[in-house]
């Protein structure tokens, strides 16, 4: 039975978010993982997946590829480290992201959408560019393009100092620092879309 046992990280507010890093290979079968994913998304009551995507130059002409995914919610995320080229077992990730049971919320996602599309052929059904959705709410255009952290920072007004220490030595981190950062930036992320779809 699949279960985020990764390490479990303590947020500002008390709770903590579960983890799992997986390294997607020919065999490997996510959609137990994607599952979790999405039960949780829908027991926290709005449905929300936190997204966020990693890209690897190629010399091929498309000039992009997908080399990983995050996806978070309240309690748990989940980082997917993935190969080139894609794998069939990979069709699981679509139909993921073609739920429509689901939204989809991100930061500064408008390049990573397009790029998904014309280099992988994945769409992305149900998306909320949180940023946008935060400038509109709070009447500050601004918000519409700050990257996660200051965003958070903005709307959360979050203690943000373990997310500091863990991006100012990022190259001397090891893979659990930055699983924690993952955790931490999605966490945010969800508070953010929270507070603003109240």
């Amino acid at each position: 039975m699949a279960s985020f046992d990764g390490p479990k990280f303590k947020m500002t507010d008390g709770t903590y978010v579960q983890t799992k890093a997986i390294d997607v290979g020919l065999s490997t079968d996510i959609s137990p993982y994607l599952s979790l994913i999405r039960e949780d998304s829908i027991s926290n009551s709005n449905r929300a997946v936190i997204f966020d995507v990693h890209w690897e130059t190629e010399t091929k002409t498309s000039g992009w590829s997908l080399s990983s995914v995050k996806l978070s919610t309240r309690n748990l995320c989940l980082f997917l480290k993935l190969p080139n080229p894609f794998h069939d077992n990979l069709k699981d990730l679509y139909r993921f992201f073609a739920s429509k049971f689901v939204t989809f919320v991100g930061v500064q996602i408008e390049e990573d959408l397009n790029l998904l599309r014309e280099n992988h052929g994945l769409v992305i059904r149900n998306v909320i560019e949180v940023g946008k959705l935060a400038a509109k709410a709070r009447g500050t255009l601004l918000l519409e393009y700050l990257g996660t952290r200051e965003l958070a920072h903005r709307v959360l007004w979050s203690d943000l100092s373990r997310l500091d220490s863990i991006e100012s030595k990022w190259e001397e981190k090891g893979s659990e620092e930055r699983l924690e950062a993952a955790a931490i930036e999605g966490w945010l992320i969800f508070n953010v879309w929270d507070q603003l779809s109240q």
